[in-house]
């Protein structure tokens, strides 16, 4: 379980790093007047397609998620205090953050087109 924690880690850092990597290569290399530039520059609108993909799924899995937590709380915590606080906080938050995934998603969708 941890290796399969750690891959996901890691394959999420290189998700949010590698467009900013590969921008820094593509500044690099046209300052340079190498003709591989404009193809850098296409890769990396790719990855930064990829990035939102990959953002947008994070946000509704964690959404979902946060919005679970927030219903267990209300149904199983003993303090009606706690219970209130899981119903008003992470449910909403959650759904919130459920709601942004989509539109992002949804945003994506229309850049295909």
């Amino acid at each position: 379980m941890h290796t399969l924690i750690g891959i996901a880690a890691y394959l999420l850092i290189g998700i949010a790093v590698a467009p900013l990597l590969l921008l820094g290569l593509y500044v690099l290399a046209d300052r340079l007047g190498l003709k591989v530039a404009d193809r850098m520059l296409s890769l990396t609108a790719r990855l930064l397609q990829v990035q939102w993909l990959g953002g947008g799924v994070v946000n509704i899995v964690g959404g979902l998620l946060i919005a679970a937590l927030g219903i267990w709380a209300a149904l199983s915590l003993a303090p009606p205090l706690h219970r209130l606080a899981g119903a008003l906080l992470l449910v909403p938050f959650g759904l919130w953050r459920t709601f942004r995934g989509v539109a992002v998603l949804k945003a994506l969708s229309r850049i295909d087109e």
